[in-house]
């Protein structure tokens, strides 16, 4: 098969609402709802804030909103802030199969040009569906290589192709118009992960990077500029530099039987996704065998090969670093009793008692768990107590994961979380309604102008 780029393009730009099961609207609602409680719940944190007055500064047109604050910019420039919002405490949702946060990515992006054009929800979902699928085959056809291998990163190396589709998609671009805005969105492609090794606040913009270039990538496209023929599936494409395997096909949508969507996951912990599964095996082995703290003298976890180095730091000096910390995660498990924002912290991780107990963990590659389970975040969990036992749990599903899902109800509870005690309890609770109802917007302004605090 060839001209997969072209398939693609054309699947976006045929794709129209009454299409779409009703499974799979539930799901983008889902996660539309998480994150916008996201970019409201992080829009005080010092690096959102640092993106915000950066962003500011430079001025220019007023196209879309700011969450929460309502500064009116430049389409591509509301999407950079909301979206560094949306990931600023890797508390966004993920997908396993597929990698990186296309919630961040798209959201921001495909609300900013649904307000500034008085677009419709069902607009905004068809192209959010459109995009999303076209995100997730892309980057599936690179994986698990880029997460064995240690990069790009693939917010910042796919994540441009799918919003370039979805703003195309929006923009009215025929099949043609959407191909090469794909074309121009390689120019965006890359991103290096030395952040889960040295840790630093630049990690948080990695989807704001998508959002933005996708964006320029659309509107160049619609100006007339075209882009290389094969951007995807060609010898010099992304297939061909980023993955070991060669595998055009995974570019060519099936939603008769799979959607991208469907294994996707929530994060009930403001953790890198991996670490999902130790935490609930660590809590599954003390709750049954009732461990506290003092009992435990060693912690093994095992991990799916590219994971120990990804999420295996032991000496985090900063919080992205602790996030991205197996052993300091599972510390904060068993002496805060969570792993929610209000416990990362700098004074966590300067805790003496935090710290001692995070040498009591080790991360290892479980090859096993490589060759079971690709397209998932499994974790085995040993724990060898101090009366000589040894105790095991092998998680496959994590709480959030499309195995083990959040409910509707407790995604409502995470955005209550977050926004209730920015914006009151009344106006969060109208607020969940409306984003659950937005199919039924005739002009998604009217959503951006109930996400600001006045």
């Amino acid at each position: 098969m060839a001209d997969e780029t072209r398939i693609l393009s054309k699947f976006a730009a045929d794709l129209t609402y009454d299409r779409i099961p009703a499974s799979i609207l539930a799901r983008v609602i889902d996660l539309i709802v998480d994150q916008i409680g996201v970019e409201i719940g992080c829009s005080e944190l010092p690096w959102a804030k640092q993106v915000r007055d950066t962003c500011r500064s430079t001025g220019g047109v007023s196209e879309a909103t700011v969450v929460r604050y309502g500064d009116r910019l430049p389409a591509a420039s509301a999407a950079y802030i909301n979206s560094t919002f949306g990931h600023s405490f890797e508390y966004d949702e993920g997908n396993p199969l597929i990698h990186g946060h296309l919630g961040s990515e798209l959201v921001p992006s495909l609300l900013a040009i649904s307000e500034r054009d008085r677009l419709s929800g069902k607009d905004f979902l068809t192209a959010f569906v459109a995009a999303y699928e076209v995100r997730g085959r892309i980057s599936w056809a690179v994986s698990p290589d880029m997460v064995q291998r240690g990069g790009p990163q693939y917010s910042t190396s796919c994540g441009p192709f799918g919003v370039a589709a979805g703003v195309a998609k929006l923009l009215k671009l025929d099949a043609e118009g959407i191909c090469n805005a794909l074309g121009i969105a390689g120019a965006f492609s890359g991103g290096l992960m030395q952040y889960d090794q040295g840790g630093g606040s630049v990690k948080r913009i990695y989807t704001a990077i998508a959002a933005s270039s996708g964006i320029q990538a659309a509107h160049l496209a619609q100006a007339g500029m075209s882009g290389p023929e094969g951007i995807l599936e060609g010898p010099r494409g992304l297939l061909r530099i980023y993955a070991s395997s060669y595998r055009p096909e995974r570019l060519i949508p099936d939603v008769e039987k799979r959607w991208m969507i469907d294994t996707m996951y929530f994060k009930p912990y403001c953790v890198v996704g991996i670490i999902a599964a130790a935490i609930d095996g660590l809590r599954k082995i003390m709750t049954e065998h009732s461990l506290k703290a003092d009992d435990i003298a060693a912690v093994e976890v095992g991990y799916p090969k590219g994971y120990p180095l990804h999420a295996g730091g032991t000496a985090p000096h900063d919080i992205l670093s602790l996030q991205f910390s197996t052993s300091y995660s599972l510390a904060l498990t068993v002496l805060k009793g969570q792993n929610t924002p209000r416990v990362y912290t700098m004074e966590s991780l300067a805790d003496p008692a935090i710290r001692a107990f995070s040498t009591k963990v080790t991360v290892v590659e479980d090859t096993e768990l490589t060759r079971l389970y690709e397209g998932k975040l499994p974790a085995r969990v040993s724990v060898r107590t101090t009366a000589g036992h040894t105790h095991e749990a092998v998680v496959i599903e994590a709480k959030g994961s499309a195995g083990n899902p959040l409910t509707r109800d407790e995604v409502d509870d995470k955005f209550r979380a977050q926004v209730a005690d920015i914006f009151g309890a009344s106006r969060c609770e109208g607020l969940i309604q409306m984003l659950r109802n937005i199919e039924k917007m005739d002009n998604m302004a009217q959503l951006a102008s109930l996400l600001v605090l006045t």
